[in-house]
């Protein structure tokens, strides 16, 4: 005797999707290890858009440079102090943090806890940097460093700004 409920007819074929699924399944975003924030590193400039161009890096200071000469090397110390992957950067300038909406590294301040963006808007299979609810940068020119000479203050966008914003990523060195 054939049973009336149409839905009945589905559980063999449920049953053999759910075993057929992978035994793991991927963490997600806001449980990712922030291994990609620790240890010695480069804090790399990538477009938001389009291609994701690598657009420069950061100096020691925190500002944003074209010039690779004038990259930081940045130390990223993983903390235990959060249920979500949280890290500490310095570099020889000193402590990171961020003022006002600015990124900056410099002596005398205690560092901040920063995270990894959480969110699918950010550059694909890439760890970009966030403190708390914060993580595109911008520069108030238009758009980047005006020379590869240079170097200009990065902060959280305003959506005002002229040119491309950034996402912070690391480069291991």
């Amino acid at each position: 005797m054939r049973s009336s409920n149409p839905l009945l007819l589905l559980l063999p074929l449920l049953a053999t999707l759910t075993t057929a699924l992978p035994a793991t399944t991927p963490l997600p975003p806001t449980a990712r290890s922030t291994a990609s924030f620790t240890g010695r590193g480069q804090i790399r400039t990538l477009w938001n858009q389009g291609d994701y161009a690598d657009l420069g890096c950061l100096t020691a200071a925190g500002l944003w440079t074209t010039n690779n000469a004038l990259c930081g090397t940045f130390t990223g110390t993983a903390l235990t102090t959060s249920s979500l992957p949280t890290f500490t950067l310095s570099s020889s300038a000193g402590p990171c943090h961020v003022y006002g909406a600015q990124f900056k590294c410099e002596q005398g301040v205690v560092g901040f806890e920063f995270g990894i963006w959480p969110w699918p808007n950010s550059i694909p299979g890439k760890d970009c940097l966030r403190y708390g609810q914060y993580g595109l940068m911008a520069s108030s020119g238009v758009g980047g460093p005006p020379a590869a000479g240079t170097a200009i203050d990065v902060h959280f966008v305003s959506y005002s700004e002229q040119g491309k914003y950034v996402w912070l990523t690391w480069a291991p060195v």
